[in-house]
């Protein structure tokens, strides 16, 4: 059985406030699985936290979060703990999120480990659209099975644009043992995405130069504490404009 029936979009935007020369800006919150809690808000800047409101995901759950930057404004998400997708006893669940950034806009999203647990499947969809001028920095993490499992399955859609045009469109599966995607002894897979603009390489950290504006830097590592690219994050983050 479902073990939530009513799926709730959680919702972060924050949007210019009203009237001219107005440095202020809005925040619209809205919750579903994860709760938006407001750490910081000032200016045309914001800084976000997502709580998880309920055990999840379990077999059947949907969790949606859609995300929108006004023109000229910052935000800052992040999570507060890593999210458990559990046994689904039969039932697969669904992870979606949408993310927009206008122009002149910063999103930096740092998002903690999805973590697929034996016996679930999951089924992912991230989705950013980024305007001319705007920039999105996003920290992905995915991690096969809990501490001694060999974790489940996961199938990750994501598609990117800038200004329009495609900029990354990757299908992209994960799970133990044979088949596609196996990632040998490997249980985390860490990816960092800047797009809008193309950040200067971060010595040891090859990275895929995307068509359009922007770089991906991935790892394949066996735990997740053994990832250097926090080293790429910190570096990226600080080409990103103040406001």
């Amino acid at each position: 059985m479902t073990t939530h029936t009513e799926v709730r979009t959680a919702r972060v935007e924050l949007w210019p406030d009203e009237g001219p020369g107005n440095r202020r800006s809005r925040l619209v919150l809205a919750t579903g699985l994860v709760s938006p809690r407001v750490v910081r808000h000032e200016g045309a800047a914001a800084e976000v936290a997502l709580v998880a409101t309920t055990a999840s995901l379990l077999g059947g759950d949907t969790m949606r979060l859609a995300v929108a930057v006004g023109p000229g404004l910052r935000l800052d998400l992040r999570d507060v703990a890593g999210t458990v997708a559990y046994h689904g006893r039969g039932l697969g669940c669904v992870v979606g999120a949408t993310l927009r950034v206008h122009e002149g806009a910063t999103l930096t999203w740092a998002g903690e480990p999805l973590v697929v647990a034996d016996g679930s499947v999951v089924t992912r969809h991230l989705g950013a659209q980024v305007d001319d001028g705007g920039r999105l920095l996003l920290r992905d993490r995915v991690t096969l099975g809990r501490s001694g499992q060999a974790g489940g399955r996961l199938d990750c859609h994501t598609t990117l644009t800038h200004a329009g045009r495609p900029a990354l469109v990757e299908h992209l599966e994960v799970r133990a043992g044979l088949g596609p995607g196996a990632l040998g002894d490997a249980r985390v897979v860490d990816t960092v995405t800047a797009l809008g603009w193309r950040p200067e390489p971060v010595p040891g950290h090859p990275a895929y130069r995307l068509h359009a504006a922007g770089s991906v830097v991935r790892q394949l590592v066996r735990e997740a504490h053994h990832s250097s690219l926090p080293r790429v994050w910190d570096a990226w983050r600080q080409d990103l404009p103040p406001l």
